[in-house]
C-alpha cells in the first residue's frame, strides 16, 4: 500500500493503459481514480482530444494545467495523466508531489496497434503514427525517466497493475528526480550516454552513478558546500570558490594533489560547488593523466542551469576570463535544488540573469516565466526554481547536442557575456557575474534596438531585470572595457563577434559593430 495520504500518478504514452490500469489499481486500493483527460471534458463539454485540435495546443496546455492542479488536490488519489501533460515541469512538481509516479511503458509497435484498435482521435499523431508516436517518446524520455518506478505496460492491464501495486509498496524514493536527459555525446575516453538530473534530494543519485564508472572518487569541493556533499566515499579536497581562484595556479594544486593521492585515470573527479569550482575541477579531469571521468555537482543556480551544462571547462588569465580552457563533456550533472535554499539573493540572481539569457535565445515560456514569477522563485518558491532550471537547460542541451564545440550555433549562448566579460575583468571579479551578464545584455539590446529589434524588447528587458533587483548601470571606465574586449576569445581574425537580441527567439550574430555603437552601449550602463 502506497503511504497514508500519498497518491499514485501514472505516466506513459498514448496507449501504454493509463486510464484502464488506474481504475484497475484505484478499485483495488480503495483510492478515487482521476484522469486529466476527463477532467479537460467535463470542464470543457468537449474531449481531451477535440479541445486540443479546435483550440490548439496552448490553450490545450492551459486547461491541461489547471486540471493537474485539481486532481493534485485530492490526497491520496490514482492519477492518469495525459501524456503531454508531463512537458510543463510545474506539472510534473506538483504530481510527483502528489505521490509516487510509476511510468507504464510499452513497445512503440504495440502502442501504435492499440491506438489503431482503440479509434480515439489522437491530433498528435496525425499523419505518420509511428513515427510522431517515436518523436513523442524520444522528446519524453527525460520527464518519464524521473519517475520512480517503471513496470512493463505490454501486457494485460490486470497484470499491469499488479505490477505497479508491487512498485508502490516500496515507498517513496529519499529523493526525487524531476527531470532526467540521457544525451549521446562523443568523448574522447570514447562513447558515453551523459547523464543530467534534476530534482530535489539527489544524494543517492550520486552514487548510483558512481558505481556504473567504477574507480575511487576524488572530490574537489568549494568548502562553502560541505554541506550538499555526496556520500560516496573516495578522497577530497576543499577549495574556496570564486574567480579569484580559477587560475593556473589552482589547476596545479589540484593536479599534484591527485598524484600524490595515487589517483588513477578510471577514477571520477566529482566537482561539488559553483560554477567556478566546476569550471576549474573540470579542466583538472580533462588534463590529468590525460582526461578522468568528471561528474559535476552543482550547487548554484548559475552552475545549476548553465555553468555545468554543455562541457566547457576553463579557467583565467590575466588578459581574460576561460582564455585557457577545454571541452570536456561530464559523464553525469547531478542539480539538487534543494542546495539553493541557503544561497544568498545575489547568487541566486546570477542564476536568473542566465535564464533570462536562455528565454531571449530560445524559449518564449522560459522568458514568460521570469518576467512574470522570477521573484517568487527568488523568494523561495522550489517549484518554481526547478521549472526556470530545467527550460533553461533544456534550451542549452538542444544547441550542445547540434553544436557541440561552438563552431556556429553554440555562439548565441555568449549573449550579454561579450561586455559582462570585460565588465567583471575590469571590477577585479567584484562584480557579480549575473549583474555583468544583465548590464551585457543591456548594451546589446540598445545596439540591437539601432539595427531594427523589435522596440519592446530594450523596454520589457530592463523592466524584468529591475523587478529583480539588478542594476541597471554600474560605474566603468569605458577605454578599459574596450581594452578587455580586444583579448576576448570569440575574436576572429581580429574581428569581435557580437550576439544581438532582436526579439524572443531571435539572436543574430555580427561582427560589424562599429565605435559609435560600442559607445552608445556603454554609455547606456555607465553609471552617471
Amino acid at each position: 500500500m502506497p503511504e497514508a495520504g500519498r497518491g499514485v500518478v501514472l505516466v506513459g504514452l498514448p496507449g501504454s493503459g493509463k486510464s484502464t490500469v488506474g481504475r484497475l489499481l484505484a478499485e483495488r486500493l480503495g483510492r478515487p481514480f482521476r484522469d486529466t483527460d476527463e477532467l479537460i471534458q467535463q470542464r470543457s463539454g468537449a474531449p481531451a482530444h477535440e479541445v486540443l485540435r479546435r483550440r490548439g495546443e496552448p490553450a490545450f496546455r492551459a486547461l491541461e494545467r489547471e486540471a493537474v492542479e485539481a486532481v493534485c488536490a485530492e490526497p491520496g488519489s490514482v492519477v492518469a495523466t495525459g501524456g503531454g501533460a508531463l512537458n510543463d515541469p510545474l506539472n510534473r512538481w506538483r504530481l510527483w508531489e502528489h505521490g509516487r509516479a510509476i511510468w507504464l511503458q510499452a513497445d512503440g509497435r504495440q502502442l501504435v496497434d492499440r491506438l489503431g484498435r482503440d479509434g480515439t482521435p489522437r491530433p498528435l499523431l496525425d499523419g505518420d503514427a509511428p513515427a510522431n508516436l517515436a518523436s513523442l517518446a524520444e522528446a519524453r524520455a527525460p520527464f518519464y525517466r524521473a519517475a520512480d518506478a517503471v513496470v512493463d505496460a505490454g501486457v494485460a492491464p490486470p497484470q499491469v497493475a499488479d505490477a505497479v501495486a508491487t512498485a508502490i509498496e516500496q515507498g517513496l524514493p529519499a529523493g526525487r528526480r524531476l527531470f532526467d536527459a540521457e544525451e549521446p555525446r562523443n568523448h574522447v575516453m570514447g562513447p558515453t550516454h551523459a547523464r543530467v538530473v534534476l530534482g530535489r534530494n539527489l544524494a543517492a543519485v550520486a552514487g548510483d552513478e558512481l558505481r556504473d564508472l567504477g574507480g575511487t572518487p576524488s572530490i574537489v569541493v568549494d568548502r562553502r558546500a560541505m554541506a550538499h556533499m555526496p556520500a560516496v566515499g573516495g578522497r577530497c579536497l576543499s577549495i574556496r570558490g570564486g574567480e579569484r581562484t580559477k587560475r593556473l595556479r589552482s589547476l596545479e594544486r589540484i593536479h599534484e594533489w591527485l598524484a600524490a593521492e595515487g589517483a588513477e585515470r578510471t577514477d571520477p573527479l566529482l566537482a561539488v560547488g559553483g560554477g567556478t569550482v566546476g569550471d576549474l575541477a573540470g579542466f583538472a579531469a580533462a588534463t590529468y593523466a590525460r582526461g578522468v571521468p568528471y561528474v559535476a555537482v552543482p550547487t548554484t543556480w548559475l552552475a545549476q542551469l548553465d555553468a555545468a551544462i554543455g562541457g566547457k571547462v576553463a579557467v583565467d588569465l590575466a588578459a581574460g576570463k576561460n582564455l585557457v580552457g577545454a571541452f570536456w563533456p561530464a559523464w553525469a550533472v547531478l542539480a539538487d535544488v534543494a542546495a539553493l535554499r541557503t544561497l544568498p539573493r545575489a547568487r541566486l540572481r546570477d542564476g536568473v540573469a542566465e535564464a533570462v539569457k536562455a528565454g531571449i535565445i530560445g524559449d518564449a515560456a522560459l522568458w514568460r516565466l521570469v518576467a512574470d514569477r522570477g521573484r517568487e522563485a527568488l523568494g523561495g518558491d522550489e517549484s518554481l526554481r526547478h521549472a526556470i532550471t530545467e527550460r533553461a537547460v533544456r534550451v542549452k542541451l538542444a544547441i550542445v547536442r547540434r553544436d557541440p564545440f561552438e563552431r556556429g550555433e553554440r555562439r548565441v549562448l555568449n549573449l550579454g557575456h561579450t561586455i559582462g566579460h570585460a565588465l567583471e575583468a575590469e571590477a577585479g571579479y567584484r562584480l557579480a557575474h549575473g549583474d555583468a551578464v544583465a548590464l551585457g545584455m543591456r548594451g546589446v539590446a540598445a545596439i540591437a534596438a539601432g539595427r531594427g529589434a523589435d522596440p519592446a524588447l530594450t523596454e520589457e528587458l530592463d523592466e524584468v531585470l529591475a523587478s529583480m533587483g539588478f542594476p541597471l548601470t554600474h560605474r566603468i571606465d569605458p577605454e578599459a572595457i574596450k581594452r578587455g574586449l580586444r583579448t576576448d576569445k570569440k575574436r576572429t581574425a581580429g574581428r569581435q563577434r557580437w550576439l544581438l537580441p532582436m526579439a524572443i527567439g531571435r539572436v543574430e550574430e555580427v561582427d560589424d559593430i562599429t565605435d559609435r555603437e560600442l559607445d552608445r552601449a556603454l554609455a547606456i550602463i555607465a553609471e552617471d
